[in-house]
């Protein structure tokens, strides 16, 4: 009899205590982290990328939660929905934006689990058309100064100045006119 009561209450113990195991929770800055592996953004970032970072590359892609990216913000159901519809790329689906019942009733309507972030995150897809950040290099020439004014994917109009001036520069070398400027004592 007391080896049936104990197979009995060990089942419910066993039970209790997944129930009172502490479940991870998960910050804003370690989502953006997966969502850039998972989107494939990880290429336009250095090898170990902050969350700032990460918010910068995800903005640009325009996937942001409701109140903006903070790093140490526990992920709520709420904004869990609303990136996981802007990384599928369905944000003008969702009939009004601006309740967070409606991102999470969407994804309910496609069929995409939000009980979980792995769940949730399992049904995004590499994005397509990435958008990266304007990338700086930096260049160790002196001679080399070149200024721009324009993004890296706006065109911009005109001619380039600098082709046309090493052009010129070579056709006086070329015809024995180049003038070196005389030092003067001024």
């Amino acid at each position: 009899k007391a080896a049936a009561e104990k197979k009995e209450t060990a089942p419910k113990v066993a039970a209790d205590k997944k129930a009172a195991a502490p479940v991870k929770q998960v910050t804003q800055g370690e989502l953006s982290q997966l969502l850039v592996n998972v989107l494939g953004l990880s290429r336009f970032l250095p090898v170990s990328p902050s969350p700032e970072q990460c918010f910068g590359i995800l903005m640009a892609n325009r996937v942001v939660p409701a109140e903006g990216w903070i790093a140490d913000k526990v992920v709520t159901k709420a904004d869990l929905a609303r990136i996981i519809v802007q990384c599928l790329k369905k944000q003008n689906e969702v009939k009004n934006p601006d309740d967070p019942k409606s991102w999470i009733d969407y994804l309910k309507s496609i069929g995409v689990p939000i009980d979980s972030i792995g769940e949730a995150v399992d049904n995004v897809d590499p994005l397509g058309e990435a958008v990266a950040p304007n990338v700086v290099t930096a260049s160790s020439d002196p001679l080399r100064k070149r200024h721009k004014f324009n993004t890296t994917d706006e065109t911009q109009y005109g001619v380039d100045m600098e082709g046309v001036t090493r052009v010129f520069s070579q056709l006086e070398f070329d015809s024995g006119e180049f003038r070196p400027v005389p030092v003067t004592q001024d």
